[in-house]
């Protein structure tokens, strides 16, 4: 049996070890949803994937489904957004971001109009030429509402709920 192999572009939300070697990763994909993926091996030096999916990573990513899920076989890094990583701000505000959908978000369900807002998100924070508290406490709330309305929430009661154990640092 030969197994198809899935490719899209992708944002990696998080990354858990798996064993000696692998890791599994958590990546919101512009056509599949929120999808957990293995990557074996992807911790020796010489592993092809490596370096290609560190959290906030866009991506763009083949998987195949196997008996236990999905199993990463191809990754090249597209954007590792350099502007966030060297401010402290930033990368809190984007992990922010990256948290909200991860926590809030299941396995298997495409939403366009979210990984949009992920993506123009992300795009902004790397385009912002400054970290001001206040410019990122706003931009995080725009963020809030946008995930919300593309969840069907809306209001700040919803927001608790869903926020329930996400950490703001900025």
């Amino acid at each position: 049996m030969s197994n198809i192999m899935y490719s899209t572009q992708g944002i990696v939300l998080k990354k858990y070890p798996a064993g000696e070697a692998g890791a599994l990763f958590n990546i919101y994909t512009e056509n599949y949803g929120k999808i957990t993926a293995l990557a074996q091996g992807v911790k020796k030096e010489e592993a092809k994937l490596k370096g290609h999916l560190e959290p906030l990573n866009l991506a763009s990513i083949g998987f195949v489904l196997g008996k236990r899920g999905e199993r990463l076989i191809q990754a090249n890094v597209i954007n590792q957004w350099p502007n966030i990583r060297r401010d402290f701000r930033k990368i809190s505000a984007a992990y922010y971001f990256a948290e909200l959908v991860d926590k809030n978000c299941l396995p298997g369900q495409q939403d366009e109009p979210l990984w949009k807002v992920l993506f123009s998100f992300l795009k902004r924070l790397e385009e912002a030429t400054t970290a001001e508290k206040e410019i990122l406490s706003k931009m995080s709330r725009e963020f809030e509402m946008e995930f919300l309305r593309c969840l069907g929430y809306e209001g700040e009661k919803d927001f608790r709920v869903l926020s329930s154990g996400v950490v703001k640092m900025f």
